[in-house]
C-alpha cells in the first residue's frame, strides 16, 4: 500500500490541514475500496486498531497527520533545529514554550495567522491533556518570556532547575544553576523563582512518553501514531464480538486470554487464507440467517442446515446438530494426530484458547 508513504511525506512537509473533514472523506474512500462499496460489517475503530489488540491494522490517515504534526511540535520543544525555528518564528514576540505550554496563543493572535503554526498548535491542544496534567520538566521559563531579548541558544529547562523528588521538588540556588548556565543573573533567577512558585501549584510531571520522544530520533511517527491510536480506540478495548463470545461460551474471557489469541495463536499459520478465516471467526464476521432477517424482513431466519432453530452465528458454528456431528469428527481426528486428549469445547476448536 503505497498510499501511506505518499501521504506521510505530504503531512511532514506541508502540515497545513486545519479542517478535519477531508480525513473523513479519505477514510470513506478507503473503506469503500475495502468493502467493495458495501456497508461495513466491522466498526471503524476495530478496523483501525492494532493487530496486537484485536484489530485489523488499517491505517488512520487523520492520526498519521496528527503524529507528523506532533513531530514538528517536538522541534519547538527541544530547540535542536534552531535555523528552522528562527524562520518559523520570525514574527513572534515570545518564545516557543510560551505558546506550547503557557497558552499565549490566546493573547498573541499573530501566532494563528501563520498556516503551519495554526494547524500544528491545534493538534497539540487536542492531545496536550493526554500527555500532561502537570507542568513538564522540558519547559524553559526564560525561553518562554525572553527569547527575543536574550537570544541564547542553550535555555535552562525545569529538569536542570529542580532538585529533590516528586511531589516536593525544590528550586536550585543561583550558584547551583550557574554551574551549568553561567549566563543566568540574579534578576533572571528571581524571574525563574516567581514562575516556579506558580507552576509548583500545579506540580511537575515525571519522565513519560513525551519526554522520551524529545530525546529520541528513531521511528517517531510510528511511536506517536501507536500512542494516539491507543487513546482513540480505548473505548473499543472490549468489542462486541468479545462480549458475544463470552456470552456464548458461558464464562468471561479475560483480556490476557484475548491477548494470547491476538499475539501468539494467530501466528500459528503462515497461510493468509487461514489467518483471514480466523479473524473473521473472532469478529463474528460471517452473514447468518438471523442477521439477514434483521436487514431484510422477507428472509427466513431459520438455520440453513437444521431448518428448525434460529440461525444465529453461534448456532450455525456450534450448537446445530449437523455442525456438532462435524466437530465430533474433527475433535477425534485432532486427538489422533496430536496423540493427546482434550475436551471438545467451543473455545478450543473455534477461537483457539484453552
Amino acid at each position: 500500500m503505497n498510499i501511506l508513504p505518499k501521504r506521510i511525506y505530504l503531512f511532514q512537509n506541508l502540515p497545513i490541514i486545519r479542517n478535519m473533514k477531508i480525513f473523513t472523506q479519505w477514510n470513506k474512500d478507503i473503506f469503500k475500496f475495502i468493502w467493495k462499496g458495501n456497508k461495513p460489517r466491522i466498526k471503524y475503530a476495530v478496523m483501525t486498531n492494532l493487530k496486537k489488540r484485536g484489530g485489523f491494522g488499517v491505517h488512520d490517515l487523520k492520526l498519521y497527520f496528527e503524529a507528523s504534526a506532533l513531530v514538528w511540535i517536538r522541534d519547538w520543544i527541544n530547540f535542536k533545529k534552531s535555523k528552522v525555528l528562527t524562520i518559523e518564528g520570525f514574527d513572534l514576540r515570545r518564545g516557543w514554550h510560551s505558546y506550547v505550554w503557557y497558552g499565549k496563543t490566546k493573547i498573541e493572535k499573530n501566532f494563528g495567522n501563520h498556516f503551519i503554526r495554526s494547524a500544528l498548535i491545534r493538534v497539540w491542544k487536542r492531545y496536550k491533556q493526554y500527555f500532561y496534567t502537570k507542568t513538564p520538566k522540558w519547559v524553559s521559563l526564560l525561553e518562554a518570556n525572553q527569547r527575543r531579548l536574550l537570544g541564547w541558544t542553550n535555555w535552562p529547562p525545569y529538569r536542570d532547575l529542580l532538585k529533590g523528588k516528586a511531589p516536593t521538588f525544590q528550586l536550585k540556588s543561583q550558584v547551583e544553576i550557574q554551574e551549568k548556565y553561567k549566563e543566568v543573573t540574579w534578576l533572571q533567577y528571581l524571574q525563574i523563582k516567581e514562575y516556579f512558585n506558580m507552576d509548583n501549584k500545579l506540580g511537575f510531571s515525571e519522565e513519560d512518553i513525551w519526554e522520551k520522544l524529545i530525546k529520541s530520533e528513531k521511528k517517531l511517527i510510528t511511536v506517536i501514531y501507536n500512542r494516539l491510536l491507543e487513546w482513540s480506540t480505548e473505548t473499543e478495548q472490549i468489542t462486541n464480538s468479545m462480549t458475544k463470545w463470552a456470552r456464548n461460551i458461558g464464562r468471561p474471557i479475560q483480556i490476557h486470554e484475548w491477548e494470547e489469541i491476538w499475539l501468539r495463536k494467530i501466528k500459528y499459520t503462515y497461510a493468509s487464507d487461514l489467518e483471514e478465516n480466523y479473524l473473521k471467526m473472532l469478529h463474528c464476521w460471517y452473514m447468518t440467517p438471523a442477521k439477514l432477517r434483521r436487514m431484510y424482513q422477507n428472509m427466513d431466519y431459520k438455520c440453513w442446515k437444521c431448518k428448525t432453530n434460529e440461525g444465529t452465528f453461534f448456532h450455525l458454528w456450534w450448537t446445530c446438530k449437523k455442525t456438532a456431528d462435524f466437530w465430533k469428527i474433527i475433535h477425534a481426528e485432532y486427538q489422533k494426530i496430536l496423540k493427546k486428549s482434550f475436551p471438545n469445547e467451543t473455545g478450543i476448536l473455534l477461537i483457539g484458547y484453552v
